[in-house]
Order: structure tokens, then C-alpha cells, then sequence
């Protein structure tokens, strides 16, 4: 207790020359929490929005009698075949081509396709091979300028066959698998019923089907688990594959992981940057308090003594620094996400505890290293010598 009170009163005597170092360290602290808060953030958000894009689920190459014969299973939440053809659309005299998708009425658990006026196909509509049709906001609004066009007609047409559908629904084309997958090279969206796709493709084949693993289940075991019925009751090996969506978003983390990692050790540059000035200032004290130390080593301090009060000093230093570059971390992350709270709903910005204890031990730790060679100069004075500076 006497060497924290002896080094606070040393320090508070040349309060003024160590103003600047402890700015330097609290704004070292203060970049390694914001830069760790916004890299946190920032994969919330974006593993938000993957999970929105359907990044979340598998897809499986199946056949129809694979399809059928597979059954429900305890791995799997929901799944839906998808067939995929490119089609050309006619409506109002004006044509425009389209990817065409048929899906049955789980597409929506799957593809997340947001509903904007209408309905969405249901069981009965599959079983029926119904020509009805989907379609995005974007071809709405280029046939009709405007985007519901529930029970207008369109002419699809695929290769040598053409049918009439009826539009029972408007989706938003921007946020889904999809969309997504296809990179916006595709303009526009028509959804079908798979029954329906086959009937005007003349096939009875299902190129894939995308599957959402249950609660609780790793997307690769289910993934395994469905190629390898597949595998059965198709009679082959190796036959059918999988494929997880959501190994792009872990790799997609991790990259941000790094990112936010290596950019949190540029800030912590600043911090040994500030070790530095830490070493000039503690080398300047002892200088300063030469005459001060040869008398407290002529009456008999040890060593070890005047080492621990100068180390003390150099950790206070550093911790003060540390302290105030935590509370203004703390509050700028708050401000700021009040104001990214309006864009992002359920988002805080906000620094990991952590984050936080680890840079405020690590400046700490910084202090004492930085403090030891100027402590250990100061405890090898000889006391004749340092009675006779001035």
C-alpha cells in the first residue's frame, strides 16, 4: 500500500508531463474496442442477411422417384424440389425472358421470398399441376408499371412449348436464394408449380431439391444423411451429392474474423507506440528524482523496493489510460449505435467485456515491461552518486 500511495504522489507531481502518454494509451484502448465492436457488428449483419438469402440450407440432386421414395426424416425441417429453365414471358404484347422456377408450396421456408400482394401456391395447387405463376416486383413493373398484377395472364414458353399461367402472386425478387445465387444476371423471376414445370418441359425429372436442416442439426450431417438415402434407394454409390450453402457463410465469418483481427492489431500499434513514450517519461523521472533515490537508498531501500514503486508508477499510467479509453469506447459504440439502430433493426454496436478487460490488461501489462528498464536504472544508483546530482 505504501508503493501505490508513494507512486500516485510521484505521479501527481508530474501530472503534466504524463497527460500526453495517458491520451496516447486511452486512444490505443479506444481503437482496438471500436475496430473489435463494428468487425462484430458488421458479421451479425451480414450473417443476418445470409440467413435472409437462404444461406442456411442444402441442396441435394434428386430425381422425382428419389423424391418421393426419401419420406419425412427426423434431420430434415422442410424441403422443396426446384427445377430451373430459362422461359420467355408474354404479356400486353410486350416479352421479356426469365428464369423459370418450379417449386411447390415450401419454397417460401426455403428461398425466403417475401410476399407482396396475393398468395403463395398451396399443397393442392402441386397435386393439380395448376397453371399459376409467381412473379417478382421487377417484371410486374415492366409489363404493368406498377406491381399488383394478381389475375393477370402471361404466355410462358419453354423450348417448343407454350402454356398460359395465371399470376396469384407478387414476391420481392431483391432478397432471396435465389436471386442471390444467380448473381443479378437473371432480370426477372417466375415461380410455377414443379408439377407444372415438368408438364411444360415435357420431363418428369426434379434437378435439385433444397433442404433446411431441423433445429438443432449441423446442415452437414443432414446434407450426408439425404444423399446417402438417395444413394440407397437409388441402387448406386456416389451417386447423389450435396451441397452446403452455409460452409460459404462460415467461410465468409471467418474471413471477417480476420479482417477484424488483423485490423485490431493495427490498433493496438498505437498502445506500443505509447509503451515508448511510457519508457521516456519513467526515464525522465528517474533523472529527475536521482537525489530522491540515493537518500531513500542511503537510509536502507532495497532494491526490489524502488523497482516495485516505479513499475507501480508506469502500471497506474497505463491503467488511467486504459480506464478512460474504455469509457469513451464505450459511449462513441452507443452513440453510434443508436444511429445504426434506425438502419439495422436488432443490431448493438457494442464492445465485447472481453474485448475490453483484455485491452485494459494488455496496456497494463505494456506499462510494466516498458517501466522496467528505467526501474531497474533507478534501483542501481549508487547512493554517493546520486546524492551529488543535482
Amino acid at each position: 500500500m505504501d508503493f501505490l500511495t508513494a507512486g500516485i504522489r510521484g505521479l501527481l507531481a508530474k501530472r503534466s508531463q504524463i497527460s500526453l502518454t495517458v491520451c496516447g494509451i486511452a486512444i490505443g484502448v479506444f481503437s482496438v474496442l471500436v475496430i473489435s465492436a463494428i468487425g462484430s457488428t458488421g458479421q451479425a449483419i451480414i450473417g443476418q442477411e445470409l440467413e435472409k438469402l437462404g444461406f442456411d440450407c442444402i441442396t441435394v440432386s434428386a430425381s422425382q422417384k428419389e423424391l418421393n421414395t426419401m419420406g419425412p426424416d427426423d434431420l430434415v425441417a422442410v424441403a422443396a424440389p426446384l427445377n430451373t429453365s430459362i422461359g420467355r414471358v408474354v404479356m400486353r404484347d410486350y416479352a421479356g425472358e426469365v428464369l423459370l422456377c418450379g417449386v411447390d408450396q415450401n419454397a417460401r421456408q426455403i428461398i425466403q421470398l417475401e410476399l407482396k400482394n396475393g398468395r403463395f401456391f398451396q399443397e393442392s395447387d402441386i397435386a393439380a399441376g395448376a397453371n399459376l405463376c409467381v412473379v417478382d416486383e421487377k417484371l410486374a413493373h415492366s409489363f404493368y408499371k406498377r406491381t399488383n398484377i394478381v389475375g393477370k395472364e402471361m404466355s410462358i414458353t419453354v423450348d417448343q412449348g407454350t402454356e398460359t399461367f395465371t399470376v396469384i402472386g407478387v414476391v420481392d425478387g431483391e432478397s432471396n436464394l435465389l436471386n442471390n445465387l444467380a448473381g443479378g444476371y437473371v432480370p426477372s423471376f417466375v415461380y410455377i408449380p414443379y408439377t407444372a414445370h415438368q408438364s411444360l418441359c415435357r420431363g418428369s425429372a426434379i434437378d435439385q431439391l433444397f433442404v433446411k436442416a431441423a433445429p438443432g442439426t449441423e446442415p452437414e450431417v443432414a446434407g450426408e444423411r439425404i444423399a446417402h438415402l438417395l444413394n440407397v434407394s437409388a441402387g448406386y454409390r456416389n451417386l447423389y451429392r450435396y451441397e452446403d450453402l452455409a460452409v460459404q457463410k462460415d467461410r465468409l465469418d471467418s474471413i471477417l474474423s480476420g479482417a477484424t483481427l488483423a485490423l485490431s492489431a493495427i490498433g493496438g500499434i498505437s498502445l506500443l507506440v505509447s509503451g515508448l513514450s511510457i519508457m521516456t517519461i519513467m526515464t525522465v523521472s528517474v533523472q529527475d528524482r536521482t537525489r530522491e533515490i540515493g537518500i531513500r537508498k542511503a537510509i536502507g531501500a532495497e532494491r526490489s523496493s524502488i523497482i516495485t514503486q516505479f513499475l507501480i508508477e508506469a502500471a497506474v499510467i497505463c491503467s488511467i489510460g486504459g480506464l478512460i479509453g474504455i469509457a469513451i469506447g464505450y459511449v462513441g459504440t452507443m452513440i453510434a449505435g443508436k444511429l445504426m439502430g434506425d438502419v439495422f433493426e436488432g443490431i448493438i454496436l457494442m464492445p465485447e467485456p472481453m474485448i475490453a478487460l483484455g485491452a485494459f490488461l494488455f496496456s497494463v501489462v505494456l506499462g510494466v515491461i516498458f517501466g522496467m528498464s528505467p526501474a531497474i536504472k533507478a534501483s542501481g544508483l549508487q547512493p554517493v552518486v546520486a546524492l551529488r546530482a543535482d
